[in-house]
């Protein structure tokens, strides 16, 4: 009887060992794993809502007042042959060619003109005079592409431009054409602003 005790009380604390031992393994099988979540060192901004944008501020520029209306500023431009500079021999012929003219010679005038023309051929002073010979001899057309050759060669001379567009009306009005004279005194009008007033 006593050894039979001996032997239940020897296997008491083996059968608690075993236990503990169980419930700490089935423990272990069963607590859930935790993981540490790693880091890298960054620190993480959480996203912030952004703010809708704003249209841009459009800033008016000030008003500045209109500027008066300047008047066309005048410019003296040569009128004769000599003030453009044409050569002696040039003016010599000029003066013949004059001469005739002022004779009623107008062929002969005509002439001449066109002898200095042969030593300076893009004079447009001399242009414009072969023209307006042309004219005196009624030869309508060939006065306006006299007179249109010396607008071409003008280089911005306002003053012989308007001279030229004058003279075309005249042919214009030779060859009866009413409109084209009235147009070419228009063009001359419009030339006029810019031209001084004052003498050749």
């Amino acid at each position: 009887m006593n050894l039979h005790r001996l032997a239940a009380n020897a296997r008491q604390p083996r059968l608690a060992t075993a236990c503990v031992l169980l419930l700490t393994i089935a423990g272990c099988a069963t607590a859930p794993a935790t993981t540490t979540p790693r880091t890298t060192g960054e620190v993480v901004t959480p996203p912030t809502a952004s703010s809708p944008a704003q249209p841009p501020t459009v800033v008016q520029p000030p008003l500045l007042p209109e500027p008066e209306p300047k008047a066309p500023v005048a410019v003296e431009y040569p009128k004769t042959l000599a003030a453009a500079g044409a050569a002696a021999p040039v003016l010599a012929l000029a003066r013949q060619a004059e001469q005739s003219r002022a004779a009623g010679q107008h062929e002969a005038a005509l002439g001449q003109w066109q002898r200095a023309l042969r030593i300076e051929p893009r004079n447009a002073f001399l242009w414009h005079e072969i023209a307006s010979t042309h004219l005196s001899l009624q030869h309508a057309g060939q006065a306006e592409s006299s007179a249109q050759k010396s607008t071409s060669l003008a280089r911005g001379n306002l003053w012989l431009e308007a001279e030229n567009w004058r003279l075309i009306a005249s042919a214009r009005r030779l060859a009866l054409d009413t409109p084209g004279a009235e147009a070419a005194l228009a063009r001359a009008a419009s030339l006029s602003p810019g031209i001084a007033a004052s003498a050749p």
